[in-house]
């Protein structure tokens, strides 16, 4: 099955704009420690590129499981595949973390995360890891992978079916827990309330959206150029006023994932992705000019530059600081030569790393050829 090339450059500008606002925040914070006047800067709201993700999620379900509705066996190879392409990096990096907790418990006395929390952070579970209210994992940034995993379970019970029924079915389990959600708000007592809350927000149905916009592509939908450029438009526009008023929000401030903003964020997320998905396009990887190959790659590593991106900045700003650069440069040069390299560690991650082990393991987890299913070529 053909890669579409915008979804892909639409995956990488999600990863990028989530790691713009985290190194806008990094540079804030250390500036206001050291009595800096580094202001950032919300011409859009950057924490949007998760609505982004989820909406192509959604997509890339549908489209890449063309050869898995309709089979008895399709569920198990779908999580199986998906749990061999989310798992191992998440943990490697969850890993990563928490051993920097520990060091962190250690010589600064900080106090770590329960056990409990901890476990449940590696099993996709969501907890109140922090005791803030905020159901999160220790890598604060998984909770977006929490979303991800409970929606392919939810997926995976109607793959099944007929494409056009499985899309209906998981849609309508999507829109009937944020129904419970809406009538339950406080979220349910005893320890699963913090899953039966965060697994009932709105922001779920920005999933079905994207699968409603591969259904429209399956059904042979095509749109203009010209009608493109007015979803995009559209979407930038709505972005840039920016309902959820997110550049007037103090440091510690937690976006809701609430219908605000679903209509603020998700929906000019999937006019985007309709633009990419339904627009004229180039259907393969490798064509467009250098520019396009260069966005596209930066696509296939989004998922290592959504993991890896905090640790780069991380660290690139402990140095700058240790060598004083922040008094004679600023934080904007700062801020952008950690993107440069965050980007290229994301390269060097997928590469090396992701992709690599991601094909061993399904070499040794893909079904016996009597069972065997064509996996698709674009998940």
């Amino acid at each position: 099955m053909n890669q579409i090339v915008p979804i892909q450059i639409l995956r990488g500008v999600a990863a990028l704009t989530v790691a713009f606002g985290h190194a806008q925040h990094d540079a804030k914070v250390q500036s206001l420690k050291l009595g800096g006047d580094f202001e950032r800067i919300f011409t859009l709201p950057w924490g949007a590129g998760v609505d982004l993700f989820f909406v192509i999620s959604g997509f890339i379900m549908v489209y890449s499981s063309e050869r898995l509705f309709a089979r008895p066996e399709a569920a198990g190879h779908f999580l199986g595949r998906r749990l061999v392409r989310i798992v191992p990096l998440y943990w490697l990096f969850t890993g990563l973390y928490l051993a920097l907790l520990i060091r962190a418990a250690a010589t600064e006395g900080k106090v770590l995360p329960a056990t409990a929390d901890i476990l449940a952070s590696f099993a996709f579970w969501p907890t109140d890891a922090f005791g803030d209210g905020i159901p999160r994992p220790i890598l604060t940034l998984g909770w977006t992978l929490n979303y991800e995993m409970f929606f392919y379970g939810v997926f995976a019970l109607f793959i099944g079916f007929a494409r056009g029924r499985a899309v209906l079915g998981v849609a309508g389990v999507l829109a009937a827990l944020v129904l419970l959600g809406a009538l339950v708000p406080a979220g349910l007592p005893g320890p699963l309330g913090a899953a039966a809350f965060f697994w009932t927000r709105p922001i779920l149905i920005e999933f079905a959206l994207g699968m409603g916009l591969a259904l429209l592509l399956r059904a042979s939908v095509r749109l203009s150029a010209p009608a493109c450029g007015a979803l995009v438009a559209a979407a930038v526009a709505t972005l840039a006023w920016d309902p959820m008023g997110s550049g007037h929000q103090a440091l510690d401030w937690t976006t809701p994932n609430d219908v605000l903003r679903v209509v603020g964020w998700g929906v000019p997320a999937a006019l985007l992705v309709a633009a990419a998905a339904l627009g004229p396009r180039w259907r393969r990887a490798g064509s467009g000019g250098l520019g396009t190959r260069l966005a596209a790659r930066l696509g296939d590593a989004s998922y290592a530059l959504y993991l890896s991106h905090p640790f780069v900045i991380f660290g690139f700003r402990k140095a700058w600081v240790a060598a004083g650069l922040h008094d004679r440069l600023g934080y904007w040069p700062m801020l952008s030569a950690s993107l440069v390299l965050a980007c290229a560690v994301a390269l060097l991650v997928h590469h090396l790393v992701e992709k690599p082990l991601t094909t061993w393991l399904q070499a040794r987890t893909a079904p016996r050829p009597a069972a065997a299913i064509s996996p698709p070529n674009a998940a």
